[in-house]
């Protein structure tokens, strides 16, 4: 009799223990339910529509030259100075020729002997002795000669930047000013990824949009045909439509209109959130499986819309992608999602 109840203690007791142990169990897992991130998830979906192409770029005056002397020199005289506005024909800068001669009076004689050269061979011209070129000859002479030489702005437009001061000696060739054409109009150039690039057409519309003031409209203009060495991205070049008020150097946001290509017909798009590690035109994306565990996956993107960003590689109609909170989520882990609100 002891016997029997022994065992009937023995039995009661391991029934309870399992029993604790599953109680255990079911609490640990519960905890560790609760303790995966929330988030919300959106099963996407092929999107026929390519979108816009978004990128950000610099406005500059279409045509920018360096201004320069063609003879080394020291600057006498700068007659205007960085945001100035100028007219075709204006003299910017004066510079005092080295090349002419170093002592005063020497460059002074050879002033005179080619001025007394060219009125000789004027008159010999006169009277049909000598040709075209040999007076052709003779003023380029008188021009050499001179200790002094004007530099004159090419156009009408902005002094964008003054790069000399007065009495710096300058080599030939050395840019004194950035000069800005106010009559080629102003641009933005601003770099695209090359799938990007791939999309855009010369003639494309496209919205600029600069902080603080209503966008503008916009048409490509050109396209670059080679990559920047560093980036590998391509130069897009939008003209301005009504761009006044606007400075050279101003940083824009730019909407280009681009023509939808044969990739894009299956783009899936998914929430801008979505997308972690973005680098031109890869990314990575959290997709969850039905046992709500979280997989990183790479992803290829060829655009931005107002709605979301176009994956074009890496993702499946239907798949569950993270849209709130991939930031906190592992590769691997369990999460928990959000109810739909």
């Amino acid at each position: 009799m002891q016997k029997a109840n022994f065992f009937q203690s023995l039995t009661l007791g391991i029934a309870g223990l399992a029993l604790l142990g599953c109680g255990a169990g079911e609490d640990v897992a519960a905890r560790q339910e609760n303790q995966g991130p929330l988030v919300e998830i959106v099963a996407v979906q092929p999107l026929s529509a390519a979108g816009t192409i978004q990128a950000s770029g610099l406005i500059g005056y279409k045509r920018e030259p360096q201004l320069a002397f063609t003879s080394p020199g020291v600057v006498s005289a700068l007659q205007v100075d960085a945001g100035d506005v100028v007219r075709r024909g204006q003299r910017l800068a004066v510079l005092r020729r080295t090349s002419v001669g170093s002592n005063t009076d020497e460059a002074a004689l050879a002033r005179a002997n080619a001025v007394r050269d060219l009125e000789r061979t004027q008159e010999l011209f006169d009277r049909g002795f000598v040709s075209q070129a040999r007076l052709d000859d003779a003023r380029l002479a008188v021009e050499r000669a001179r200790d002094t030489s004007t530099l004159t702005a090419p156009a009408d437009g902005v002094v964008l930047r003054r790069l000399a001061e007065t009495s710096q000696t300058v080599a030939a060739g050395a840019p004194i000013f950035i000069f800005g054409e106010t009559a080629s109009g102003l641009v933005v150039r601003a770099p695209v990824s090359s799938t990007e690039a791939a999309r855009v057409r010369v003639g494309d519309l496209a919205s600029v949009s600069v902080a603080g003031g209503a966008p503008l409209q916009g048409r490509v203009t050109r396209v670059g045909a080679k990559g920047a060495d560093g980036t590998g991205a391509f130069e897009v070049e939008v003209d301005i439509t009504g761009a006044e008020g606007l400075r050279s150097g101003t940083v824009a946001q730019v909407e280009i209109a681009a023509a939808a290509g044969a990739a894009q017909e299956s783009a899936i798009l998914v929430p801008t959130l979505s997308l972690l590690d973005s680098r031109a035109d890869q990314g990575v994306v959290f997709v969850v499986d039905a046992d709500n565990i979280a997989r990183r996956r790479s992803v290829r993107t060829s655009g931005v819309t107002q709605d979301g960003v176009l994956v074009v590689e890496g993702l499946a109609a239907g798949d569950r992608v993270v849209s709130a909170g991939a930031a906190y989520v592992q590769d691997g882990a369990t999460v928990r999602i959000a109810a739909a609100s």
